[in-house]
């Protein structure tokens, strides 16, 4: 039934869609009319037609079969091997992009080689002379067999020439999870399977990477939407594509109708909006666009270990590039008659965190690779005012491809642009001086750079701006370097108020320069003249291309972030708004503490308050509280932002204080005190404790790190460890890595020893693991296990606040004034995406968010940015609402209540309630709807109220994945709710008298029939009995055993229709049957004493073998010897935390095979191994596909 779905719904749209645009369509089996075998991965008939047509000498083909030949074998050279699919796909790719070298044609190349393209790249010379020059196919139900006999059936295959570039999996949208199921297949295809893939081994397809070392895209369709990613995307890369632009919808809309996937819009009525797979199809695959994509948006990522992977642009990056393209070739130059003023520049505004830098390393590429001198030899200059950005986007952008030439003072970059070229300037300009002088990186002789700057000088420095008019910036002084037309300035962070100062310096230098502005945030209402005036705006009165927060939220690019305010006011004016301050802060402390407190500080300024030790003491007490309960349960850090320096090296000190004394606490506190209490019936304090006694061990040891620019200091070489560029770049590289792993989420399961917790004195806190270590004069930490040390904090002043990439980042402590952009930009720390991220949290301890309207003052038009950064009791509406959907949902059901202890027999009730496969997962689209709120709004108090419905239907949920064995191999697990809701409610779902209710999953688990006694109700009983049998049936012995599961298939359906309704009998029947499944095979005592595995892989060898022409027929004591040396060498492998299931596992795997056979005597007849070789690869295939069954190694019975 799900094939027919997936066939219909799904399948068979793509193919009308892709028709309708161009491409061809074959039926994979009708393949063999061109003579491809089951192995071949490339259509080399279709391959030499083309590689003749493209490759032309004065006008006309040259090339024979043999020269066609040769040019195929150099691009299918890339073998795989021990290298791994990722590295064979990156040299075919270049092979691709570039093309090849192979002998010419002697009358007409002499000795010569000439270079040769497989694919004709113009794409910029229009689609129908894009279509013409090159083939098109789409292939349904390809059929590819690896070289062990195992095959796997591709759903769509999209051949150029040929050529595989794009794979296609198709799921029925009805199913569970269909998005994520056809992600892991994907995946599992490319031979290089996703670590959290949980389905058992033998459900997972059969890889071929050999298919794979030319495709580029992967992609993931359902009817209703479909995601792109790579061969190397996990599933949280795979992304819609939601734009259409450049394309036009119309265009998109007359080819569905075409292909009678839509049909025409009746008078008067809206049309209905496009799916997100018809705009994929529309846009990615459209056959000019799919080359474009090919060759200019997919990039190698390197990455921190050494390692790389494959990326594709998102449609907002594709679409803002292709603008910009568009731009520089119709707009018109300063040159050309007209206003004084180039038209081909604008503002591209993409929120923080959306992929600027990679977009702007897209657009190099895109310029840098085009036919056309007018574009490739574009010189592009980046200009921006901070060191960690230029590094991070002189990165990106040299991964496009194009030289990169790093301008450090005013001499050199007036050099660089001098000599122009195909290549990209970066220029970091951190000030400017006296008589408007741009101050570059080395310029500054030493002062600290534009990563530790105000950021409330500038915005003081724009109200002038703000209230209308261009800065009255002095003249500046920059020679003229190039009066050429083919240079493009993109400019970072668009909406600084420097920006009009850097246009005339600019216009001195690069007068005919087109400019494109970057920013992360929107341009302020009293900027947005000098913005136009600068970088043009779009007739329409927007900006060149925008994606907005809203947009990048619904497109996982983001994460939400929301604030909650900790101090009230943010103004101190007098000793009454000081005790307000106070209040969230000091309210543990006694009354004459607080008194003294109030005495000391009562009519500080601002700094002072936010300076002062006790103050700075009291918010640390209150920010470790709301880590340890909010940020640690899910694994991620935090930043803190402090007022200065002194600040951030006293916020250190206070911080590790605070852990200090809480874990000195936890040292007195009884966690088994609270054992069995609900989590949302503790008190405020004990949820504290008991969250820090179960993370202590990582409590202990984490730090708090300051990043700061040096100052005066440097003199006295005091805080070294912190100002030190090279010792900053180590605590960052840190800070990124990940936690060592986290105790379980349920508080008591057992988890291994824990260390003690040893009691400190207060008075000599510094000896003990735990608390500061001894400080030297230059700042530096004497302590030998540092690296042992996971730094959770950094505290910053104003470093680091913008443009870091940090998604480990959760949560950020503001305790700093911070206004307008700046604001939105410190903000988007916390929003990068991580896998169980649910959201980001800005806490506020200054007061910035006391009035969000008027710190955003010059936003106060834009709603989407005053709604970019809710508060996050904003979230308990959502969250009360996605309940309430639930509620209504079970109502309907019928089945309200279960699980209250009020309707007992209840969930036997919803067991036949939700027998229909959609209610099911409909219900687990709402429940995971509801348990995504929860985790956004925890730790706030209202959202302990839901815990109680969030472990009732958590329960229901397990109980109908188990009893419909719905989810992957049939288990249930919380690994896709946030560990904050799976901290609630674990504990409850893993109670022995809650799992001792749940029968087993499979069968042959010795449990299963005593869980099953255990049923009063006979008709749960029969009906869980039904569904294992049926399970197993199809996970088990359908592949190993047809007859037998044909069989026994049919005895279940006779057993269902003679005994309808008769579930005492039925239960009678179903057990004879369960026990006639559980039989592997019939007793053979040349097989006694092995293993199941063992008695497996014995029949597989003596099926290949019996008859074998290169071997001799081997007798039964040789057998036992290969199969249990197989199996110990398989055991082994599989055993090693470095086997993945990828290509190369199984390739290294089948050569340990082939030695151990030989070692064991099994010789072929002739000299020729290769015989022997082709077993061993088709016996490491067979115990991948079968791996659980060699991981429980123990004899048969």
């Amino acid at each position: 039934m799900a094939v027919a779905v997936e066939r219909d719904e799904v399948e068979r749209p793509f193919i009308e869609q892709l028709t309708a645009m161009g491409w061809q369509h074959v039926h994979g089996p009708d393949l063999k009319r061109e003579g491809r075998a089951y192995h071949d991965v490339l259509l080399t008939e279709r391959l030499t037609k083309a590689l003749k047509r493209i490759n032309l000498h004065s006008g006309s083909p040259w090339m024979a079969d043999a020269n066609a030949a040769r040019a195929i074998a150099e691009l299918g050279g890339a073998a795989i091997g021990d290298r791994g699919l990722l590295d064979a796909n990156f040299a075919a790719t270049d092979t691709l992009l570039h093309g090849a070298q192979i002998p010419g044609h002697p009358s007409l190349h002499g000795d010569d080689d000439t270079h040769v393209q497989y694919i004709d790249w113009h794409v910029d010379d229009g689609p129908e002379l894009v279509a013409t020059r090159n083939d098109f196919l789409v292939v349904d139900q390809l059929e590819v067999r690896t070289l062990g006999g195992e095959k796997s059936v591709l759903d769509l295959v999209l051949f150029v020439n040929g050529i595989p570039l794009a794979v296609v999996e198709c799921k029925s949208p009805h199913g569970s999870d269909p998005l994520g199921l056809a992600i892991r297949d994907l995946r599992a295809y490319t031979g290089e399977p996703l670590d959290y893939d949980e389905r058992d081994r033998r459900d997972v397809p059969c890889g071929v990477p050999e298919l794979f070392k030319t495709v580029q895209l992967l992609i993931a369709a359902t009817g209703d939407t479909a995601h792109l990613g790579t061969i190397s995307s996990s599933e949280e890369h795979f992304a819609a594509w939601r734009s259409i632009a450049p394309e036009e919808e119309g265009t998109l809309r007359r080819e569905l109708r075409q292909a009678k996937i839509i049909g025409p819009t009746p008078e008067g009525e809206a049309p209905a909006p496009l799916t997100e797979q018809q705009k994929l199809i529309g846009v990615v695959l459209r056959p000019a666009n799919l080359l474009n994509i090919a060759r200019h948006y997919v990039l190698t990522l390197p990455l921190k270990d050494g390692s790389a992977v494959k990326a594709v642009c998102r449609h907002q990056q594709y679409r803002a590039v292709e603008k910009a393209v568009r731009k520089l070739r119709t707009g018109r130059t300063r040159r050309d008659p007209g206003p004084d003023m180039d038209g081909r520049g604008g503002v591209i505004w993409h929120t923080q965190g959306s992929g600027k830098s990679l977009t702007m390393a897209f657009l190099a590429r895109r310029l840098h690779m085009h036919k056309d001198p007018a574009f490739n030899l574009f010189t592009i200059v980046v200009v921006t005012d901070r060191t960690q950005l230029q590094g991070q986007l002189a990165a990106a952008v040299r991964i496009s491809g194009s030289e990169v030439a790093v301008g450090e003072t005013q001499s050199e970059v007036e050099g660089l642009l001098r000599g122009g070229g195909r290549r990209v300037v970066f220029a970091m300009i951190q000030k400017y001086g006296a008589g408007g002088r741009l101050t570059f990186a080395k310029d500054a002789d030493g002062e600290a750079d534009g990563d530790d700057r105000d950021l409330t000088a500038e915005p003081r420095a724009r109200e002038a701006g703000a209230k209308g008019g261009p800065d009255t910036a002095t003249r500046p002084r920059f020679p003229r370097c190039n009066d050429s037309t083919r240079i493009l300035v993109l400019i970072d962070e668009a909406h600084r108020s420097h920006t009009s100062v850097l246009h005339a310096c600019l216009r001195e230098a690069v007068p005919n320069a087109a400019r494109i502005g970057f920013t992360g945030t929107p341009i302020m209402r009293g900027r947005l003249e000098d913005t136009g005036r600068i970088f043009g705006i779009e007739p329409d009165g927007r900006f060149l291309d925008e994606y907005r927060m809203d947009e990048a939220e619904r497109d996982g690019v983001v994460v939400r972030v929301r604030y909650e305010g900790r101090t009230g006011e943010g103004r101190v004016r007098d000793g009454a708004a000081l005790d307000r301050k106070f209040d969230d802060l000091v309210r543990r402390r006694d009354p004459e503490e607080q008194k003294a407190l109030a005495r000391r500080w009562n009519r500080p300024t601002e700094r002072d308050v936010a300076e002062s030790v006790p103050m700075i003491r009291a918010k640390a007490a209150d920010i470790l509280e709301h880590y340890v309960t909010s940020v640690l349960p899910g694994g991620f850090k935090a930043q803190v932002a402090a007022v200065s320096r002194d600040a951030v090296v006293r916020y250190r000190f206070a911080l590790r204080d605070a852990r200090d004394e809480l874990l000195l606490r936890v040292g007195e506190f009884d966690p088994w005190a609270l054992r069995g209490r609900l989590p949302e019936r503790l008190k405020r304090d004990e949820l504290l404790l008991l969250r820090a006694w179960q993370y202590r061990n990582v409590l202990r040891r984490i730090d708090f790190v300051p990043v700061i620019s040096a100052g005066a200091e440097r003199k006295e070489r005091r805080w070294l460890e912190w100002t030190d560029a090279t010792r900053q770049a180590k605590h960052i590289e840190r800070f990124l890595e990940d936690f060592p792993q986290l105790p379980p989420d349920n508080p008591w399961a057992a988890a291994g020893a824990a260390a003690p917790v040893v009691a400190a004195s207060p008075s000599q806190p510094t000896g003990l693991p735990w608390s500061s270590p001894p400080m030297g004069r230059t700042g530096a930490v004497r302590r030998d296990d540092e690296a042992d040390e996971p730094i959770a904090f950094l505290i910053v002043k104003s470093m680091l606040l913008t443009g870091f990439d940090a998604p480990i980042e959760q949560v950020l402590y503001l305790d700093r004034p911070i206004r307008d952009a700046e604001l939105l930009q410190a903000v988007a720390r916390v929003n990068r995406p991580a896998p169980g991220k649910a959201g980001g949290y800005v806490v506020d301890y200054y007061g910035v968010f006391a009035n969000l309207a008027e710190t955003l003052a010059g936003y106060r038009d834009d709603a989407p940015v005053l709604c970019s950064v809710p508060d996050i009791g904003s979230e308990v509406p959502s969250m009360q609402e996605a309940a309430e959907e639930v509620h209504r949902f079970l109502a309907r059901m019928g089945v309200l209540g279960v699980g209250d202890g009020e309707r007992p027999g209840g969930i036997a009730e919803a067991l036949f309630a939700f027998h229909d496969e959609g209610d099911r997962h409909a219900f687990d689209e709402l429940l995971g709807d509801f348990l995504r709120a929860v985790e956004r709004v925890l730790p706030h108090e209202d959202a302990l109220d839901y815990i109680p419905d969030a472990r009732k239907w958590a329960l229901l949920q397990k109980r109908l994945r188990h009893h419909y064995r719905d989810a992957p191999g049939g288990t249930f697990t919380l690994r896709g709710y946030g560990r904050k809701v799976r901290a609630m409610i674990a504990e409850h779902l893993e109670l022995p008298e809650i799992e001792q209710v749940i029968p087993p999953v499979s069968i042959t688990s010795a449990a299963f029939d005593d869980a099953v006694r255990e049923i009063r109700e006979p008709r749960v009983a029969a009906a869980e009995m039904r569904h294992a049998l049926r399970f197993h049936l199809e996970e088990r012995v359908k592949r190993k055993d047809p007859a037998k599961f044909t069989a026994l298939s049919k005895a279940l359906e006779d057993v269902l229709r003679n005994l309808h309704g008769r579930f005492e009998e039925q239960c009678e029947r179903l057990h004879e049957l369960i026990s006639e499944a559980r039989k592997e095979e019939a007793d053979d005592p040349r097989m006694a004493g092995l293993s199941i595995a063992e008695q497996r892989v014995y029949s597989q060898l003596e099926n290949r073998l019996t008859g074998h022409p290169a071997f001799d027929q081997p007798d039964a004591e040789l057998l036992r010897r290969l199969s249990t040396g197989a199996c110990e060498v398989i055991a082994e492998a599989f055993t090693k935390v470095t086997y993945l299931g990828r290509h190369e596992n199984v390739h290294s795997l089948a050569a340990d095979i082939f030695t151990r056979l030989f070692e064991e005597g099994l010789m072929p007849k002739d000299a020729d191994f290769a015989p022997l070789q082709e077993l061993s690869q088709f016996l490491a295939g067979f115990a991948e596909s079968n791996r659980s069954s060699f991981t429980r190694q123990r004899p048969a019975q």
